[in-house]
């Protein structure tokens, strides 16, 4: 198999056999696992909308992030969904109003424009590879490296994306090994193709409060 097809391993069909694949190779994570189980990954679809709620969950708790789009869709009561000429049109005092920094104020409008100059933008990045996608995603106003890994992994199923900036990633890593996660992620090169699992399963050790296992 070629390294393009294995960098779009498609988590949603494989993360079964990766699960299997992972725990025959490292016992801290297969103790993770005989302590959370086997979970289920469902991709999302990437739409205007999913992209804004990424721009507004940056640097924000989810649940400020949640009100923060609930008055973003009150603003346009009259949609099922945000479209990007809505928010092209927009005021963007009123976007301010809301809670929205300048900043993001400013991004949410270029992607507004991104989608309305290139409305097969999402699919282009569905043909390309890891790498390649992410530089594409990160060339748009507002995604950095963490936000172009969210993407790639959660809503695209890339099952072999480990998003370092995650601070919770590196703190399950911590606790699951006793040990800092490095930035180049030697340590988790062992997990290839599938780092993604390793990602749901830390989010999910975090989200549930286990306690540090070291060996």
């Amino acid at each position: 198999m070629s390294q393009q097809n294995d960098n779009k391993k498609n988590l949603e069909d494989s993360i079964a056999e990766g699960i299997y694949h992972l725990r025959n190779i490292n016992s801290n994570f297969n103790a993770v696992v005989d302590q959370i189980g086997e979970i289920e990954f469902k991709k999302r679809d990437v739409t205007f909308e999913s992209l804004i709620r990424i721009i507004i969950n940056q640097q924000l708790s989810n649940t400020v992030a949640k009100v923060i789009f609930e008055r973003l869709e009150n603003i346009f009561p009259n949609t099922n969904s945000i479209s990007p000429s809505e928010i092209h049109t927009a005021d963007s005092e009123k976007l301010k109003s809301i809670g929205l920094s300048k900043g993001k104020v400013n991004y949410i409008k270029s992607l507004a424009t991104e989608f309305i100059d290139n409305p097969n933008l999402v699919n282009k990045w569905n043909t390309l590879d890891d790498d390649r996608a992410k530089n594409e995603i990160q060339k748009m106003k507002g995604f950095g490296p963490w936000s172009a890994n969210i993407i790639l992994l959660s809503f695209m199923g890339r099952g072999d994306i480990f998003p370092y900036g995650d601070v919770t990633l590196r703190k399950a890593y911590l606790n699951i090994y006793g040990s800092e996660l490095s930035e180049t992620l030697k340590e988790i090169e062992w997990a290839r193709p599938y780092r993604g699992i390793l990602a749901l399963y830390f989010w999910r050790w975090v989200d549930n409060g286990m306690k540090p296992l070291f060996n």
